[in-house]
């Protein structure tokens, strides 16, 4: 826009000067006021592109309404592009304009030493240029500003949604990866039997783990839709699933151990109930997605521990079962029960409450330790 005013602006001046030449009423004043004016107008122009070249440009303007002793484009021209140099430069180009300004300002009043009104006149457009050039200026670092806090907050969000996911994604796969591990277990391991009794008691077994299932889901939909009322202890790095007594989890892990014919042996050292929620939560979604592997891997009838222990600084658990038989660890069976993410899971809970958890082959056997602080200091 202001291109397109300064060039049907300069061609309106330069049209009034060809007409006064073609009437022979031209003289030398006409001509100097439209160079005047043209530049005014060019210096204006650059604007478009760059408010330094603008600037630049402008001092050629500035000397010229000296030697005509004009100074009405030229005044015109410095309101206009001082307001664009103090609004996009940088500070330094900014000083050395406003030095180059002054000192036409002074050599302007310099050449009427008997009024006062040039250098005044030209002082204030010149200073209402620079203040309306700072205002722009300030309020365009501000929006700038805004901006960035606009997309720093975005950034924030996106990575809270992402850990929502990822916390749901664990919960999701605890809870039922567990009791359909189960369910799946004791089906497979009593299909072939013929004792009534037996298969009431797995019927009995399939109905509660597919009850408790559907309870944690119902309670993370609760608090999906802000429904939860308080009914349920949350777990805070569990996306608030109901976990209850630690010492009653780990008795009903061992409980269905034995109910597919392992044989757990369970040590709880300690106050569980004294630990904090989120270190309980966590505990028992550890404790429980270790149960399930063993359910997967560790050959039916074997031995395995868990063990808890608690103080005033830590919660610990330990859990070993002796690991699958070359045949069983690249059977069929075991493969489609496998996910990867279990001890994945367990390694991004523990994470999150600064602890640390290590897992791997030990003299025979897979073993897990996980040590959870109690006080928060190390959790990140």
């Amino acid at each position: 826009m202001l291109l397109l005013f300064a060039v049907f602006a300069a061609i309106d001046d330069l049209r009034d000067v060809f007409q006064a030449w073609l009437d022979g009423s031209i003289n030398t004043g006409d001509v100097e006021q439209a160079l005047d004016s043209v530049l005014a107008y060019a210096a204006i122009g650059m604007l478009a592109t760059r408010a330094t070249w603008a600037s630049l440009v402008s001092w050629g303007c500035l000397a010229f309404s000296l030697r005509i002793d004009e100074y009405p484009m030229a005044a015109l021209t410095a309101c206009t592009i001082t307001i664009a140099v103090v609004a996009t430069t940088t500070r330094r180009f900014v000083v050395i304009h406003l030095i180059s300004y002054g000192v036409w300002i002074l050599l302007s009043s310099l050449k009427h030493p008997e009024s006062s009104i040039i250098f005044w006149s030209l002082s204030a457009v010149t200073l209402a240029g620079a203040l309306i050039g700072a205002a722009v200026r300030y309020f365009g670092a501000q929006r700038r500003r805004s901006e960035q806090r606009v997309r720093d907050l975005e950034i924030l969000n996106e990575r809270l949604r992402e850990d929502e996911r990822q916390a749901l994604a664990r919960d999701l796969h605890d809870v039922v990866a567990h009791e359909l591990t189960l369910i799946t277990m004791q089906t497979m391991s009593r299909r072939r039997s013929g004792d009534v009794g037996e298969l009431h008691q797995v019927l009995e077994t399939v109905e509660d783990a597919a009850r408790s299932a559907l309870h944690e889901l119902r309670v993370m939909l609760r608090l999906l839709r802000n429904e939860n009322e308080g009914e349920h202890p949350r777990d805070v790095t569990g996306a608030g699933l109901s976990i209850g007594s630690l010492e009653h989890v780990v008795t009903s892990l061992a409980a269905s151990l034995r109910d597919l014919r392992f044989e757990p042996e369970v040590v709880v050292t300690g106050d569980l109930e004294a630990m904090p929620t989120t270190v309980r939560g966590t505990a028992a979604r550890i404790l429980q997605e270790s149960v399930t592997n063993i359910i997967k891997y560790a050959p039916r009838g074997s031995r395995c521990r868990i063990e808890v222990t608690a103080d005033d600084h830590e919660l610990c658990l330990r859990v070993a079962n002796p690991m699958p038989r070359s045949t069983q660890r690249t059977g069929g069976r075991s493969g489609e029960l496998s996910s990867g993410l279990g001890l994945r899971g367990i390694a991004e809970r523990v994470s999150l409450l600064g602890g640390r958890a290590d897992s791997g082959p030990v003299g025979g056997q897979w073993v897990l330790d996980v040590c959870l602080p109690v006080d928060g200091r190390d959790a990140l």
